[in-house]
């Protein structure tokens, strides 16, 4: 293997190690569905989420998420990571698939 082969390996390696871990959060609070008791309202795509449940809304327009609604209607929305794509290495997704397998893999 060439050394400048082995480098883009090595850096499709570290990069989509780091991305595994990387899923972020984002917290919406006073989520209390209006008109369904015990849930919560994720807005964006007008779902309820059951109280202490959570919902993977696959083949949403495009969504890789997790919502997960909390004591005191607190929503938690896990995301995919934002990471970019090292030559020779691809990212490929799978939207049908809930999260998180959903989310953009390298394919090296």
């Amino acid at each position: 293997m060439s050394g400048a082969l082995f480098m883009a390996f090595v850096a499709c390696l570290m990069v989509s190690s780091v991305a595994a871990n990387g899923f972020s959060t984002q917290y919406q609070g006073h989520t209390q569905h209006p008109t369904i008791p015990e849930h919560c309202l994720y807005k964006e795509l007008d779902l309820a989420v059951p109280l202490h449940g959570f919902l993977l809304p696959a083949g949403h327009n495009g969504y890789c998420i997790r919502l997960e609604c909390t004591d005191d209607y607190l929503l938690l929305i896990r995301q995919c990571p934002s990471i970019a794509s090292l030559k020779p290495c691809k990212l490929t997704s799978d939207l049908s698939k809930p999260y998180p397998g959903c989310c953009p893999k390298y394919d090296c």
